[in-house]
């Protein structure tokens, strides 16, 4: 009896040391702040004393590192561009994303002195920096944008795509409100720094292939249009107008959605209801949609403008799954690590949750196995990740403790 219960209490023991041990570890995590990235910088100076030395090494650890992480977050040709920008709005005030700096004992060396600096860095602070100054979009060129806008009158029954072939004497009605959309749309995007092509008044359908004029295109037709007119977004919508069933009133349904192309993801989407007022069909519609189209239209540039200033514009999706992690909060602790110190993640999404696992959606400007191996060298706090497998779009990862 005596040997069962030391055999209970030793189990109980090991279990509760297990636990407590599991809990300390995700403690330790969570303590981090998620924000900071730590970056060492060694260096040497030929100032005559020893604190001024100093001062010099530490002012070129907070210029050094400052320009890589830069880099990264911009690229090479944009930082090259605005340097000057980026020294005196940026660089100058490194106080406001760097907050914390240790150097290491100061040392003679031949003429002068070396030293290293561990330097923390707020990445959100210095992304925040770097979008006030409207440096973060990854495009050095004003995106295009292409609409693709059905339109259809339930009232006459007829309708009008600008990449299919039309009776256009016919469709004047129509036609005069997609040029209204297009110019709506012109003008919007462009205080976003986007360009608004606008097919109707141009005359592009002409010059779209037959095998593409299609009522409905799917993924690889999306892929010839954003070539053929090098517009890596495409606005695909419908303006569907009918009669209201009661009185002499009209109904506009209006729906737009902004995809990015390299990976068929909608980035943004506005859907308006209105009723005009009574009238003619033509002045009822006009009048309304002068009110209307401003403000739909200005909604949905500011989506895609959100989405290119958080750098997801231009990028892929992967899907990152981690097995092994003690717990939730852990979990997100650890995202939130992953973001901040691998500049390459633009977003990182929670998609499919499991007892053992959790899968994220990311976007990245990088590779699959370019990103892989970045996570894998990286170092969490002392936490890795271990890949398992990478194929189709998803890469695997084992904690290690």
């Amino acid at each position: 009896m005596n040997q069962v219960m030391k055999r209970k209490n030793s189990f109980f023991c090991i279990v509760s040391l297990v636990f407590a041990l599991n809990c300390i570890f995700s403690v330790t995590l969570l303590a981090q702040p998620v924000d900071l990235l730590e970056r060492i910088y060694s260096g040497s100076s030929k100032e005559a004393t020893p604190q001024a030395a100093k001062n010099d090494i530490q002012n070129q650890a907070a210029q050094k590192i400052s320009e890589e992480l830069i880099k990264e977050f911009i690229g090479e040709d944009r930082f090259i561009k605005n340097k000057n920008q980026i020294q005196n709005k940026i660089i100058k005030n490194s106080a406001r994303y760097l907050p914390f700096s240790k150097p290491s004992n100061i040392l003679p060396e031949g003429e002068g002195y070396k030293m290293s600096v561990t330097l923390r860095v707020s990445v959100k602070d210095l992304k925040q920096m770097l979008q006030d100054q409207s440096l973060l979009s990854e495009h050095d060129t004003i995106p295009v944008v292409l609409p693709m806008i059905t339109l259809i009158d339930k009232v006459q029954g007829r309708s009008f795509q600008w990449w299919m072939p039309a009776e256009k004497s016919r469709l004047v009605f129509l036609l005069k409100q997609g040029r209204a959309v297009e110019s709506s749309l012109r003008a919007s995007f462009q205080t976003k720094n986007f360009y608004v092509l606008k097919p109707i008044e141009a005359g592009l359908g002409v010059s779209v292939p037959r095998v593409f004029q299609a009522e409905k295109n799917g993924g690889e037709d999306m892929e010839f249009f954003a070539q053929f007119f090098n517009a890596p977004v495409i606005i695909d919508g419908q303006v569907v107008i009918s009669k209201e069933e009661k009185g002499g009133a009209y109904r506009i349904d209006l729906r737009m959605t902004a995809i990015q192309v390299s990976n068929s993801r909608p980035i943004a989407d506005v859907s308006r209801h209105f009723t005009t007022e009574m009238g003619t069909l033509e002045m009822a519609v006009d009048k309304k949609l002068r009110e209307v189209l401003e403000s739909t239209s200005s909604d949905l540039a500011s989506q895609v403008f959100e989405v290119s200033q958080k750098g997801s514009l231009g990028t892929s999706v992967i899907r990152l799954t981690i097995q092994g992690a003690p717990s939730l909060p852990y979990l997100e602790t650890l995202k939130e690590k992953i973001r901040s110190q691998i500049t390459q993640v633009k977003n990182m999404r929670e998609r499919i949750v499991a007892a053992d696992s959790m899968s994220y959606e990311i976007d990245t400007s990088v590779s699959m196995q370019e990103l892989a191996q970045k996570i894998e060298s990286s170092d969490f706090n002392g936490v890795r990740l271990s890949k398992i497998s990478a194929e189709h779009d998803e890469v695997v990862f084992k904690l290690v403790k």
